[in-house]
């Protein structure tokens, strides 16, 4: 991927508190004119606050009980983050040249399988329909169908280096969003499960490694 071709995908989302909303923008059809390409590759990808309007929770998600439309935004957004991780995570023990990242990654990829379905007990309990509202968005913190191609089709080092960036970018967005949601939403339950997303991611993230040359 070009750098020109860098600059023209950074995605811009802004994670905001307002009216007791979990607010995320630049997830959807329209902000990158189509969403084409993947994200950059390689190195550190860079999301931005650059547009803060609220906005309305999308068609279908009315809320139940103890959740408001923060909570059931989050519990789907993290759902549809893990789901494309979990699918990340699992190519590492065929591609993987790196001992320290198989290592790394196998407890990770345990615990997104948990979130899931902590998550998807929660939507059970909400009342609301397990659709994926952002299929086919591109966003900071979303490994795209694209992207996990791109991946997939690729070994050792090369590997290495693109499941790192892609796992750091999911891990940091899951950790802000989670700290949103423990502000936002209203579900005792969710609310807990968003602390210890974000407990768990900064420890994941903290934990990182480095790719090395291979295995020893």
């Amino acid at each position: 991927m070009t750098a020109a071709a860098v600059t023209r995908r950074v995605a811009s989302v802004a994670v905001l508190l307002a009216a007791a909303t979990l607010l995320t923008t630049g997830c959807g059809d329209g902000g990158d004119g189509g969403g084409g390409g993947g994200k950059p590759t390689g190195e550190g990808r860079s999301t931005s606050a650059a547009r803060n309007a609220a906005t309305r929770p999308p068609d279908g998600q009315a809320t139940s009980g103890t959740f408001n439309s923060s909570d059931i935004g989050w519990i789907q957004l993290m759902i549809a983050m893990d789901d494309q991780a979990a699918l990340l995570l699992g190519l590492v023990p065929d591609h993987s040249s790196d001992a320290g990242v198989e290592k790394w990654a196998k407890p990770v990829a345990a615990g997104h399988r948990g979130e899931l379905v902590q998550l998807r007990e929660l939507l059970s309990r909400a009342g609301v329909p397990d659709t994926n509202p952002h299929q086919g968005h591109d966003m900071p913190g979303m490994v795209t169908e694209d992207e996990l191609r791109t991946i997939e089709g690729t070994k050792d080092a090369a590997f290495d280096a693109l499941f790192l960036a892609a796992m750091r970018e999911h891990l940091d967005q899951a950790a802000k969003i989670a700290h949103s949601e423990r502000s936002a939403g209203t579900d005792p339950a969710t609310k807990k499960l968003a602390a210890s997303v974000e407990k768990t991611s900064l420890t994941w993230r903290a934990r990182l490694p480095e790719a090395t040359s291979g295995r020893p």
